[in-house]
């Protein structure tokens, strides 16, 4: 059973699951205006979201201009407003070499497409949250603050390459297990979190949740052998 979570944690979680949403800048063409594009987006291990963005891209211009944007995800039904939906307004930052290169991986192996693009004129920025509009369902909104949203610090930003590498070989039966799929598939985990966990399958991602927080290696791997068991 699955630990009752906070409003945050919610958020946080349904912002992992998805992998692009409508991003949102003031315009600087037409000032005044909000101006909307689809992005691709991962998470990082505090729960923001990192997007890939050219500089001659509309949005881009809009950000140089005004870094303060939102992003905005939902899970899909045919009942949209009975579904959990969230806005996360913060300010767009350029990565910085501190962490350039762990992003930059973490990204590309979910999308590893991009990596000619970084040759080029695109870069990196990860959204600072300052507010999140969460809706868990109808009539079901709520303000979430930064600190009520994003993860607590953890050993697996550190770790999280060395588990993918140790799950991605020799690991097929617990991988497919974690999918419900056929071992006959080709599936990888790509990135690992203390919510949950990432699988390709073929050219789709699918996330798997764990129940409560994993700190570090240790708990992420009792995790990972329970969830293989079926526990």
């Amino acid at each position: 059973m699955t630990a009752e979570l906070t409003p945050g944690q919610e958020a946080r979680r349904l912002l992992r699951r998805h992998y692009y949403g409508v991003l949102s800048t003031t315009s600087q063409k037409f000032p005044g205006y909000p101006y909307g594009s689809f992005v691709d987006y991962v998470t990082d291990h505090q729960g923001r979201p990192v997007i890939l963005i050219s500089a001659l891209a509309e949005h881009a211009h809009n950000i140089f201009q005004s870094p303060k944007v939102s992003l905005t995800v939902h899970d899909s039904g045919s009942q949209t407003q009975a579904l959990p939906r969230l806005a996360l307004l913060g300010e767009a930052k350029l990565i910085g070499p501190d962490d350039a290169h762990h992003i930059r991986a973490r990204y590309l192996r979910y999308f590893p497409e991009a990596e000619p693009l970084l040759a080029l004129d695109f870069a990196l920025y990860r959204i600072e949250p300052h507010r999140i509009r969460y809706i868990a369902g109808f009539a079901q909104a709520r303000w979430v603050s930064p600190s009520d949203f994003l993860a607590l610090a953890s050993q697996l930003t550190d770790t999280e390459e060395a588990i993918l590498a140790h799950m991605n070989t020799g690991h097929a039966d617990a991988l497919a297990g974690y999918a419900g799929r056929d071992r006959s598939e080709t599936i990888a985990m790509i990135g690992l979190d203390s919510d949950g966990f990432d699988l390709r399958i073929g050219e789709k991602l699918q996330r798997i949740e764990f129940d409560g927080f994993v700190a570090d290696a240790s708990a992420a791997r009792e995790r990972l052998v329970a969830l293989a068991s079926g526990k």
